[in-house]
């Protein structure tokens, strides 16, 4: 397999794999949604979940470029230039890039499908977003609606049963979410002032960690926070880490940017 579809192929079951172990857990559209009420969180709880509502909640698109490194279960690095644009919870485009910009491979979702191109042998995937596949290749479980939330400087908030606070020291704390029957959820640390997000942890019904996702540095867009690194990762060796490079919001983006189409093939 040629390096370059192999780089994509990674990040593309990044994005792709949906129904791992304990990804049965649904993203809480309105975090204060059927599972608890505001009336049954302690005010600290309560007042973490409104900020993390609140936070860029009025980014409707987005698009940026940056620098994509990888980490496989064989712990090689892989590299490419990256460029995405993404609108609202499950619109997302993904361009990769080689060092003369020339495309190697594109992945995008519209919310009812999953497509993948790679231009290096014209290969062309289209899957329902149900799907479940790529289950060979090295992948952090996290959905494309975390990575859309993720990439606009939000936080995906699991559906929980309950919510706590604790104190982790040096001024900072830590939101833990839990459902009733299998325990913690998700984990969401707050830096100095216990204000602003620094990581979060994504647990399986199981109790085990799904992935962790760790913002670094800041960029300031507009009125938006927008993270200058983020990394994902699991205990298992995979790795994701995207340094931004620049970012654009609120700007107009057609609906066929989510579709691709087969390539022309090559005439060679």
């Amino acid at each position: 397999m040629k390096r370059p579809v192999r780089i994509f192929l990674l990040l593309f079951s990044i994005l792709y794999i949906s129904a791992c172990a304990g990804l049965s857990d649904q993203i809480t559209t309105n975090i204060f949604g059927s599972v608890q009420t505001p009336d049954s969180l302690e005010p600290e709880a309560e007042r973490l979940l409104s900020a993390l509502k609140d936070k860029n909640r009025n980014i409707k698109t987005f698009k940026g470029t940056g620098r994509m490194t990888f980490s496989g279960r064989n712990r090689d690095l892989l590299s490419a230039d990256i460029a995405w644009v993404a609108e609202d919870r499950n619109k997302i485009s993904l361009a990769l890039r080689d060092i003369l910009g020339r495309p190697i491979a594109n992945m995008a979702a519209d919310g009812e499908w999953i497509y993948y191109v790679s231009h290096a042998d014209n290969t062309f995937y289209k899957k329902n977003t149900d799907d479940i596949g790529l289950e060979n290749f090295i992948s952090v479980p996290v959905r494309i609606k975390d990575v859309i939330l993720l990439l606009s400087g939000r936080v995906p908030v699991y559906e929980f049963d309950s919510a706590a606070v604790a104190d982790s020291g040096n001024g900072r704390c830590v939101l833990i979410l839990k459902k009733k029957w299998s325990g913690a959820a998700e984990k969401i640390y707050f830096g100095r002032d216990c204000r602003d997000v620094s990581e979060i942890e994504i647990f399986g019904t199981g109790g085990d960690l799904l992935y962790r996702a760790t913002f670094e540095g800041e960029k300031k867009v507009k009125e938006y926070h927008i993270p200058s690194r983020l990394v994902v990762s699991n205990d298992t060796g995979g790795y994701m880490r995207l340094d931004i490079e620049r970012y654009w919001v609120d700007m107009p983006v057609s609906r066929s940017a989510f579709v691709l189409n087969p390539p022309e093939q090559n005439s060679e």
